[in-house]
């Protein structure tokens, strides 16, 4: 990314905590593309990193992430973005959402395209999800497959059990 789309980026980004958060990882994103010179440099930034976003803010998104540009963290609260996400451009997140692969080691990636919008405390779990273009996930909405583009995804129906483990509705 250019300092230029950094900036604008930065624009974007609706309060100074979020800001921050997507400058930080942006920043710490240069040490995991960096080359050996300026590697104790753009270590700084990894640090950085990991001192404010995920100390402070309480915001973990993973350097080796790749996220496209545009990205914009609407309530810089609980957001966790796994290593293995591969995401698009224009994507936006609020607070206490999840993208992530199931798996602790293993291939699983979860791809999503451009143009994706997650509401709060929204989460897309899973190993090898593909989230297409123009899709809008919905406040609370757990997401475990596969969503082709220009979709919205709203509600989950809930499981209701009584005290005895037997399902009532």
């Amino acid at each position: 990314m250019s300092i230029i789309e950094i900036i604008k980026e930065f624009k974007l980004n609706p309060g100074l905590k979020s800001k921050l958060a997507v400058l930080f990882f942006r920043l710490a994103t240069y040490h995991a593309n960096s080359n050996i010179i300026a590697y104790p440099f753009t270590l700084f930034f990894l640090l950085m990193h990991k001192i404010f976003n995920e100390l402070f803010f309480g915001v973990e998104i993973s350097y080796k992430a790749k996220i496209g540009s545009g990205f914009v963290i609407w309530h810089a609260y609980s957001v966790v973005i796994s290593s293995r996400c591969s995401i698009g451009k224009n994507f936006h997140i609020r607070q206490c959402c999840t993208c992530g692969a199931n798996r602790s080691l293993g291939a699983g990636i979860v791809r999503i395209g451009d143009n994706v919008s997650m509401g709060a405390n929204s989460c897309i779990l899973g190993d090898d999800i593909a989230i297409g273009n123009n899709v809008k996930l919905g406040a609370g909405v757990i997401l475990m497959k596969d969503v082709p583009d220009d979709s919205i995804i709203i509600g989950h129906k809930p499981i209701i059990k009584n005290a005895n483990g037997d399902i009532i509705s």
